[in-house]
């Protein structure tokens, strides 16, 4: 077993990881960042959609977007559509496995030194310092460091071996990157709601592009015992609209993972040890976004570990309070929003869909106010614009009833809505 000494070892090397890893190797501190797989960014399994507000803050460049978005479709479980369409560019999708390539290749010009192929196992306190444990081409590796930086990841291992309890749940998508899909346009995702085609969650077109895209979905697997392989397949063959935009389509490449919803890990550090990214269920429980969180938490996650290096027993804390206050009431937000969604039958989220589809001034709220990235600045306008329309209020005791449910689990578990897991008939 060998044995090296580093100020921060990144694990990971997402957005999370590729971050920090920058952070703290411009800070001077001895960084080393490993990644489990032989190559940074594959498998890619993230649709790649990203807020402008990342852009702006992290100076990224615009060659790293395929397309530009400023608009989406809501399809309703009953065939209703609901489109909404901003003035401005909202979002940008890039390819995950170019943008993590990118962000390591600017760790690396800061000094930070990148192992591949080293899967972390566990860590241990030892002497003042944390030792992580690694497999590495059969053989094994004990890297010791100042201070770990956890960005495993969605499937972690380190927060379970120093105590840190997991207060996550994981959801399961899949996704299909296609050539020769007949979309109405290339700056608006299309969004399929309903338990029949992705229980608890929803199916998409992401577009790449005049006739590219990404057609994918999630599935909670506390609602069905089918594999999203099967409602994927079934979503092409059968949606009424997917079925037609897919059709003479060709695959270029399958795309899989699992995200963390429904509750961030808390605490998120230990002495020595700070959690960032999917590892800490930075993401957003209505969909699954989190590529501009995890690069918010890395940034600070590294510039917590030189203060934890330096001395100060409070770098942990103020790591938590600092996330916690850039982007923690989205988390919560979004949690019971998700929640509130998934217990709403499907006549009544078509109703809601449809409500947005009828109501020019609600509409016109949501591409006014309306901003992926912080979605709670929708609350006030939303429900203001929907109090002043009484065929709104008539889905209002649905909606509270749905809404007070996503409160109640908030911090919980979400049980099935049948108190079982779903099966569906085909």
């Amino acid at each position: 077993m060998s044995a090296d000494v580093w100020d921060v070892i990144v694990v990971g090397a997402g957005p999370a990881g590729g971050m920090a890893a920058q952070t703290a190797a411009r800070a001077g501190l001895r960084t080393l960042m490993v990644e489990e797989h032989p190559e940074i960014g594959a498998p890619a399994h993230c649709s790649g959609k990203l807020s402008l507000h990342a852009f702006r803050e992290f100076d990224l460049l615009p060659s790293l977007a395929r397309t530009a978005l400023r608009a989406a479709s809501l399809y309703a479980p009953d065939g209703g559509v609901a489109r909404v369409r901003r003035g401005e560019v909202d979002s940008y999708v890039v390819d995950r496995d170019h943008f993590d390539r990118w962000l390591a290749d600017r760790a690396a010009e800061a000094g930070c030194e990148i192992m591949l192929g080293v899967r972390a196992r566990r860590a241990r306190r030892e002497d003042g310092a944390v030792i992580l444990e690694a497999e590495r081409r059969g053989g094994t590796l004990a890297l010791r460091a100042g201070v770990v930086i956890d960005a495993e990841g969605a499937r972690t291992l380190l927060p379970a071996s120093l105590g840190i309890a997991p207060r996550r749940a994981l959801i399961h998508g899949l996704q299909y990157e296609m050539e020769g899909l007949r979309l109405e346009s290339d700056d608006e995702p299309e969004l399929y709601f309903g338990r029949g085609w992705a229980p608890g969650f929803f199916a998409w077109i992401m577009p790449l592009g005049a006739s590219a895209g990404r057609v994918g979905l999630c599935i909670d697997p506390r609602l069905t015992r089918r594999p999203p392989v099967y409602y994927l397949e079934r979503l092409i063959a059968e949606h009424p609209v997917t079925a037609r935009r897919v059709r003479g389509a060709r695959l270029v490449r399958k795309l899989v993972g699992r995200i963390p919803v429904l509750g961030s890990r808390a605490p998120s550090y230990a002495p020595g040890f700070l959690i960032a990214g999917d590892a800490a269920g930075q993401v957003k429980a209505t969909s699954g976004g989190g590529i501009y969180f995890s690069l918010v938490a890395g940034r600070l996650a590294a510039e917590a570990a030189a203060a934890m290096i330096a001395g100060d027993g409070e770098a942990g804390t103020r790591y938590e309070a600092a996330w916690r206050s850039r982007f923690g009431r989205e988390l919560r937000f979004t949690t019971v929003v998700r929640k509130m969604l998934n217990a709403l039958p499907d006549p009544d989220l078509s109703r809601v869909i449809g409500a947005i589809g009828a109501n020019p001034l609600l509409q016109r709220a949501i591409e006014q106010h309306g901003d992926t990235q912080y979605q709670s600045r929708l609350l006030l306008p939303v429900l203001t614009q929907a109090l002043r329309s009484w065929k709104e209020m008539r889905l209002a005791p649905a909606v509270l009833r749905a809404l007070l449910r996503g409160l109640l689990t908030a911090d919980g578990e979400e049980p099935a809505a049948s108190g079982s897991i779903v099966t569906e008939k085909v």
